[in-house]
């Protein structure tokens, strides 16, 4: 090749990689102060408006990146839509990004409208100690705290090798997405801590949540109203209250669940294993085809538990009602040791019951290996394979 042949091809790689190299917006150029407990809110949105408003060369994205250090942001709203296909947001292995500690009404990190999403890395911590206090002290409503991460009306969402801390309450809500995918994920809050969901999904459609830890208060993984075509897959769970869908059917006219495949699950030390929760009150809605299977329980209270007729509070709901509807449910190679005598328990309505059971080769025991108990009532299905203790249906 002639000098001159050799010189042309450089330059043509050279701007080709000029092209296809993404443009970075480090939020320290945009004011954030790691380390100085200032509130660095302003610099990253500054940062996320600039990255959200490039149009991104050929073949890039945009990337708001956040080095290592510990960030104070106070509140940040994230807001498309944006420009590019999407803005990555690479958040660095030493870096802590840390809510407030005080009390606060509002969700901590929001993205809303941020169509192609993708979070990396990091540590995202809530410091909820305080907000926990207030509550266990009767000072703070729950369910009115701040939640770490919302994710709402958006698609083609990742988030992957993210670690989530002590969120006041919720640690991340999926709400009116489609496409999200989580993975490799871990959240850690104490088993004390109520209200502390994991990952909390409704309204939304095409959802992945795999190879995640989690351990907190409350539910590892929640289903609510609207929620679709989903794959939990690779999990293990633990403290918390388990795998759980709902509670669903509050009011009439509510979305269901449906299409839900939980595969490949730890569960150690809950309150609850695999539940299916609905209220018993007059509803049109519908829990269907959701399957779980490959799951190993350790101590765990309630392995598999389907209560129709939820009620704590007994004066809100009319006797006999028509509730939410429930039916082909799967549980297949479901093993492990239960802390209370009843392993499998359906709970279902007189007026509108379960159907459409399925029990294979389920083998939960009860503690120094003695047989476990099932209970049934109003629930229609049938068992085949090893099924320990043996079916009511």
């Amino acid at each position: 090749m002639s000098r001159h042949r050799l010189l042309l091809l450089l330059v043509a790689l050279t701007a080709l990689v000029a092209l296809t190299t993404a443009t970075e917006y480090n939020v320290v150029d945009y004011g954030a102060r790691p380390d100085s407990g200032a509130d660095s809110a302003g610099a990253f949105l500054a940062a996320w408006s600039a990255a959200c408003n490039d149009t991104g060369r050929s073949g890039s994205r945009p990337v708001l990146r956040v080095p290592a250090g510990r960030f104070l942001l106070n509140q940040a709203y994230f807001k498309g839509p944006c420009r590019s296909a999407g803005v990555d947001v690479v958040i660095d292995n030493n870096s802590t990004i840390f809510a407030p500690p005080t009390v606060d009404n509002r969700a901590w990190i929001m993205f809303h409208h941020a169509d192609g999403l993708a979070i990396r890395g990091g540590t995202l911590d809530g410091q909820g100690q305080e907000y926990w206090a207030c509550k266990k002290a009767g000072r703070c409503t729950a369910g009115q705290g701040p939640r770490t991460l919302d994710i709402s009306q958006s698609k083609g969402v990742s988030v992957k090798q993210l670690t989530l801390l002590d969120s006041k309450e919720f640690h991340m809500t999926i709400f009116d997405c489609s496409g999200v995918t989580v993975q490799g994920v871990r959240i850690i809050a104490p088993a004390d801590s109520r209200n502390t969901d994991g990952i909390h999904a409704s309204h939304s459609r095409h959802v992945r949540i795999l190879n995640t830890t989690i351990g907190t208060g409350d539910d590892c993984i929640s289903l609510g109203p609207g929620t679709s075509d989903m794959l939990i897959r690779d999990i293990k769970c633990g403290p918390g209250h388990g795998i759980s869908n709902g509670s669903l059917g509050w009011q009439d006219g509510e979305e269901g669940v449906r299409n839900v495949t939980v595969d490949r699950v730890v569960l150690k030390g809950m309150t609850n294993g695999l539940r299916i929760k609905t209220w018993a009150m007059p509803n049109s809605g519908s829990v269907t085809n959701v399957s779980f299977s490959r799951v190993t329980m350790n101590r765990v209270a309630n392995p598999i538990l389907v209560d129709q007729n939820y009620c704590p509070r007994k004066g809100d709901c009319p006797g006999n009602s028509l509730g939410v509807q429930i039916s082909d449910l799967s549980y297949t190679d479901i093993k492990g040791s239960s802390a209370t005598p009843v392993a499998v328990k359906f709970n279902c309505s007189g007026t509108n019951p379960c159907s459409g059971i399925k029990l294979r080769n389920i083998r939960p025991r009860y503690r120094h290996q003695r047989p476990a108990q099932a209970k049934c009532q109003n629930a229609g299905g049938f068992a085949s394979g090893e099924v320990t203790p043996p079916s009511c249906f």
